[in-house]
């Protein structure tokens, strides 16, 4: 069916007939809805905003709000390569995979995509009180727990799963070509030596330079090679919730646009080296890797060692490094988003660079 394109297009009428489409609603119709931004969440992805509705009848399973999923009014980011890849991937997430897992995922209500404009709309589930974590202030030890803990369940659930060949909306091979002159100009071109230099130890600076003829192969390694299971692809404090247990949303994971196949570990990697402090994330990381390994063996994954799970977690901080010089140079993202990255997430990639000398993989 036809949906709307922004959110200022959402009336009661089409919100009665989707609902109902879904079995939220029985008998009863929307009545009015008040549409408010929610900026604290909306990020340069999509556009988000939370409706609160009134019915004419009183049922349990209808929700008194919903979150609104649009693409971002960003044109720029819209016409990147890869974007409309990336709003099917969330909407097919909540139709074909969120059914099937035991991660808390957000209901989704409603969800439709035009996939050769890219405009879609999804309803997702209000999970307030919960709220999201902080990048910049990090986790506590026992939230990076928890969440390597639910992640390693997810992990194990699609591990080589054949569904994996089975969704063309997961393919790798839609995804823009990582080149190597593209690596190098991002590294060495002015917006990120600019913003950068003076955070950049030589050793650092060293794999920068020759970064670029590895990206590929490193990539390739992470995403293609066997074994491969589902990735949430963006697993960072941003995209999940905590809440108290008495509130019925202790945790749930969202934002599923760059799902991707491909080794479970480049989800941890990227969730401890960046969503922790120096110390904490020192102080846990191979307590909580080890457990991701047990979680996979507990849930009958044979055939990947703890062995294998360092030099994975080593080629994923690099490979995310690389993905953090590509943010910081061409994405356009705001002054303060840009300055996080730079100030934050940058150096906390580059500590456990050098903490676990990843850097001696690209000799």
């Amino acid at each position: 069916m036809e949906f709307p394109a922004a959110p200022e297009a959402i009336n009661a009428r089409w919100l009665t007939s989707v609902l109902r489409k879904s079995g939220t609603i029985k008998g009863g119709s929307v009545i009015s809805v008040d549409i408010g931004p929610l900026a604290e969440n909306s990020g340069l992805y999509g556009q988000l905003s939370k409706l609160s509705l009134r019915y004419d009848l009183h049922e349990s399973t209808a929700p008194q709000s919903i979150i609104a999923k649009f693409p971002s009014t960003t044109l720029e980011m819209r016409n990147r390569p890869g974007t409309i890849f990336a709003y099917e991937r969330e909407v097919r997430s909540y139709q074909e995979i969120a059914g099937l897992t035991t991660l808390p995922i957000p209901a989704c209500y409603y969800g439709d995509i035009n996939t050769e404009t890219g405009m879609h709309v999804l309803l997702l589930e209000d999970l307030a009180p919960a709220v999201s974590g902080s990048r910049v202030a990090g986790c506590s030890p026992n939230q990076a727990e928890l969440t390597v803990r639910h992640i390693a369940r997810f992990h194990a659930d699609w591990w080589e799963s054949p569904q994996l060949n089975e969704k063309s909306w997961l393919s790798d091979a839609r995804d823009p070509y990582h080149d190597p002159d593209a690596a190098r100009i991002e590294y060495e071109g002015g917006p990120f030596i600019e913003k950068t230099e003076h955070l950049l130890p030589e050793s650092i600076k060293e794999i920068g330079e020759n970064f670029g003829p590895h990206r590929a192969p490193i990539e390739h390694w992470l995403f293609n090679e066997p074994p491969r299971t589902l990735m949430h692809g963006d697993y960072h404090l941003g995209n999940l919730v905590f809440g108290a247990p008495e509130e019925g949303v202790p945790f749930a994971v969202l934002d599923w646009q760059l799902m991707r196949c491909g080794r479970g570990v480049r989800d941890v990697a990227y969730f401890l080296s960046e969503n922790l402090q120096f110390e904490d994330r020192r102080s846990v990381e191979m307590g909580l890797l080890r457990d991701h390994h047990r979680i996979l063996t507990d849930n009958s994954v044979r055939g990947y060692s703890f062995e294998q799970c360092p030099h994975d977690y080593k080629l994923s901080l690099l490979q995310r490094f690389c993905a953090l010089v590509s943010t910081i140079a061409v994405m356009p993202f705001s002054n303060d988003a840009i300055q996080m990255h730079v100030d934050i997430l940058l150096p906390r990639n580059i500590a456990a660079i050098l903490d676990h000398n990843a850097g001696d993989l690209l000799s």
